[in-house]
C-alpha cells in the first residue's frame, strides 16, 4: 500500500497551475533523504489548512430553451456547439500526434473536453468579479513570442491551420488562458511557503503476529531502521530504514500513519496500527517512529506545486457547486 498521494487533476488548466508555480520566487528546495523515486508520489500539505479566498458570486439568468447550436450554458453564458466541436477535434489531433487513441485511459473524452470548456468559462466569469483583465497589447506580445518560437520549428500560420484556429480565435483563446493564469495566482495567493512537517520511519507488514513480534524486538533493544530493512514490505523505503522523509499534514495516503507520526514524541514508536482497505478488505499493519519535527519547514518545489494544485482544485469545486450549468450534449 503506497503512502504518498498522487492526485493530479491536470487535464483542466494544468498549464495555468504550472505557470503560477514557476512564477513563485520564494520556493526553495530542501534536502532529500529518501530516494527520488519515493517522492514521485509527491506528498502534499492539506488544503483544509490554507486560507480560502471568497468565491465570486455570478448572477444567473433564466436559461433559454435548448438549442442544437449550444453545447452548454454556464450561468447563462453560452458555450457554442461549434466551439466544442473544434476543441474536440483539437483534442483528437493532439492524441493522434502522440500516437494514442483519443479515448485511451479516459472515460468519455467528449465529456472531458466539455467539462474543460465549462471550467474555462467559470474562470472567465470569476476574472470579471475579481477585476482581472488582459489588454490586447499583452495578448499580441504573447502571440509575437509564440511566432518567434514557432519560426524555429515551422510556420506558426501552418500550425494554426492544422489545429483549426483562425488568428482571431486563437487571440481570443490566448487572452482567456492569460486571464486564467491571473485567476490562479489570485486564488492561490495565500498558499504558504513553509508549514509544520515531521520526519518519520515506518514498517509495513501484512501479518498481525509479525507486527507484534517486530514491536517486541524493538522494545528489547533492536534498531527500528534495521527492523524496517529486514521486515518492511515497502521496498521503496525499506532499504533506507523505512524513512518517509519530511511530510506535512494531509500528505500520506494512509491517514492513520500520518496521524500517528504527528502525535508521537521525538524517537517514540507507535503501537501496531491495523488499517483495513475498504476496497479490498485486506488489513495492513504498521509501526511508526517519529525522527524529527519542524514547526515551519520550507516546502520543496514539488510539495508547493501540489499544494497550489489542491488549493485551486478546492476553489474550483466550490465554484462549480454554486454555478448553474446546463448541458445540451452528453459525453459520448
Amino acid at each position: 500500500m503506497k503512502l504518498m498521494q498522487h492526485k493530479y487533476a491536470a487535464l483542466v488548466l494544468l498549464m495555468a497551475i504550472i505557470l503560477a508555480a514557476c512564477n513563485d520566487q520564494g520556493t526553495q528546495e530542501t534536502e532529500s533523504a529518501p530516494p527520488p523515486e519515493f517522492f514521485a508520489e509527491t506528498p502534499i500539505f492539506s488544503t483544509a489548512e490554507t486560507n480560502s479566498i471568497p468565491l465570486p458570486s455570478t448572477p444567473t439568468n433564466p436559461p433559454p430553451s435548448p438549442t442544437p447550436q449550444l453545447a452548454a450554458l454556464v450561468n447563462g453564458q453560452p458555450i457554442l456547439l461549434a466551439a466544442y466541436e473544434k476543441e474536440l477535434a483539437r483534442y483528437e489531433l493532439a492524441q493522434a500526434e502522440l500516437g494514442l487513441e483519443a479515448d485511451a485511459g479516459q472515460d468519455g473524452y467528449h465529456q472531458v473536453v466539455l467539462d474543460a470548456l465549462i471550467e474555462r468559462e467559470l474562470m472567465r466569469q470569476a476574472a470579471v468579479v475579481y477585476g482581472i483583465s488582459i489588454t490586447p497589447e499583452q495578448v499580441d506580445e504573447k502571440i509575437d513570442e509564440l511566432r518567434q518560437s514557432a519560426s524555429e520549428h515551422g510556420s506558426f500560420d501552418t500550425w494554426l491551420q492544422t489545429n483549426q484556429w483562425t488568428l482571431d480565435e486563437f487571440r481570443e483563446a490566448m487572452a482567456t488562458e492569460m486571464i486564467v493564469e491571473e485567476v490562479v495566482v489570485t486564488v492561490t495567493a495565500d498558499v504558504p511557503y513553509a508549514v509544520e512537517q515531521v520526519r518519520a520511519r515506518y514498517i509495513q507488514v501484512d501479518n498481525p503476529n509479525e507486527a507484534d513480534s517486530i514491536l517486541n524486538q524493538y522494545r528489547e533493544g533492536s534498531d527500528f531502521g534495521t527492523l524496517a530493512e529486514r521486515y518492511s514490505l515497502d521496498q521503496a523505503t525499506a532499504p533506507y530504514g523505512g524513512d518517509l522523509g519530511f511530510f506535512a499534514r494531509g500528505s500520506l495516503l494512509v491517514p492513520e500513519v500520518e496521524t500517528a507520526a504527528f502525535d508521537l514524541q521525538l524517537d517514540e514508536v507507535s503501537d501496531v496500527l491495523a488499517v483495513t482497505d475498504p476496497q479490498s478488505s485486506s488489513t495492513t499493519y504498521y509501526l511508526v517512529q517519529l525522527t524529527d519535527r519542524e514547526s515551519s519547514r520550507p516546502l520543496t518545489a514539488n510539495l508547493r506545486y501540489k499544494l497550489l494544485q489542491d488549493a485551486f482544485d478546492q476553489w474550483m469545486e466550490e465554484l462549480k457547486g454554486s454555478a448553474t450549468v446546463i448541458k445540451f450534449i452528453e459525453g459520448q
